[in-house]
Order: structure tokens, then sequence, then C-alpha cells
């Protein structure tokens, strides 16, 4: 089991569960979520949600997973608040170490790769 902890809640969710969805899935919460007092989280996550669409649509190019990169990585510095910095890492740490779910989305398929360790840290049970 995969979690992931923030500042306002917890996220737990099988390991063999493709990280395109979680993106799709947190940007969709996000979106639900944000405030909308900030420019980077109320609009930068909504361009993530339609450029990682295109995944899903096997409709992306190279040059728009870059962008996606750079706009995350803006996102995460620039939003005000944990649901948008967090929204960015979340892309952000998906584009660098889960290339293979996401070319099997492209595809139409996923192979559930989630990468042991991916800068987290480690869940350690407090008694």
């Amino acid at each position: 089991m995969i979690a992931a902890v923030g500042s306002a809640g917890k996220l737990f969710w099988e390991k063999d569960r493709c990280m395109v969805d979680m993106v799709q899935f947190f940007l969709d919460y996000t979106q639900k979520n944000s405030c909308g007092e900030c420019t980077p989280c109320r609009i930068g996550t909504k361009r993530m949600q339609e450029i990682v669409q295109k995944v899903f649509d096997g409709s992306i190019s190279d040059s728009e997973i870059s962008f996606l990169k750079n706009l995350a990585t803006d996102i995460e510095t620039s939003s005000r608040c944990d649901l948008g910095k967090m929204a960015g890492k979340l892309v952000r740490y998906t584009l660098e170490f889960c290339n293979d779910d996401i070319e099997s989305r492209i595809k139409g398929s996923c192979a559930c790769s989630i990468p042991a360790n991916m800068g987290w840290q480690q869940v350690v049970m407090l008694r």
C-alpha cells in the first residue's frame, strides 16, 4: 500500500494503482476544492488537467509533456497553499518517476509501475 500525507488529508491506494489515474483523480479533486484565490491553483491545475487528459486520449506530444513538467514546477512553487503545491508536486513526480505508466496510458493501458520511495517519507507507525 502506498500513502501520501498532506496538510489536510491522507491518500492511500494499492501499489498496483496507475499513477496517471492518481494524477487525474487528484487534479479533479484540486479543481473541486480549490478556494480560487491564487491563479496557479485555480487556472494552472485546470491546464494540467487538460494536458493529462491528452495522455488518456493518446494524443499528447513530447512538447506538451515538457510543458506539463514546467507548468507543474511553476504551480508547485507559486501556489499559496498546499493543495496547489501538492498538485504540482504529484504531476512533477509522476513525470519524473512513472514513465512506464505514462507511456502505457498513451497506448491505452497501464503498467502500474509505482517505484519504491519516489521522494516521499516512509510511513512509520507510532505506538
